[in-house]
């Protein structure tokens, strides 16, 4: 089972406060201020909202249910907590990457690359 709790801990580690959660999402902010976010309540795996991904990362994969391997399309419709006032660069209106992580050490990997772009 996925412990999202554990992710968080990563993930504010990654990006010290910056760090803003609702019920079902833990949103946070690159030092050049792209934005990542954690959907709280799933525990298959870790699933992630990205503006910017590279398709290389052991682990991790792609999740769009219309466009298989595919980043959201700006009209595309997606979780309601991504909104003007929790995520103004994951709404919808913006192109996205909606990732599923299979593990802990795929997340790392991932906040490791997502921080150089």
């Amino acid at each position: 089972m996925i412990n999202t709790e554990h992710a968080r801990e990563v993930l504010k580690d990654a990006y010290p406060f910056t760090e803003s959660c609702t019920q079902y999402i833990a949103r946070y902010n690159t030092k050049s201020g792209k934005e990542i976010a954690l959907e709280r309540k799933r525990t298959e795996a870790f699933f992630v909202w990205v503006q910017k991904y590279n398709e290389s990362i052991d682990g991790v994969s792609i999740k769009n249910e219309s466009y298989p391997g595919k980043p959201y399309d700006r009209k595309q419709s997606r979780n309601s907590n991504l909104n003007d006032k929790n995520t103004p660069n994951l709404k919808q209106g913006n192109r996205v990457w909606y990732l599923e992580i299979s593990n802990i050490d795929a997340l790392k990997n991932l906040i490791d690359w997502y921080a150089t772009v």
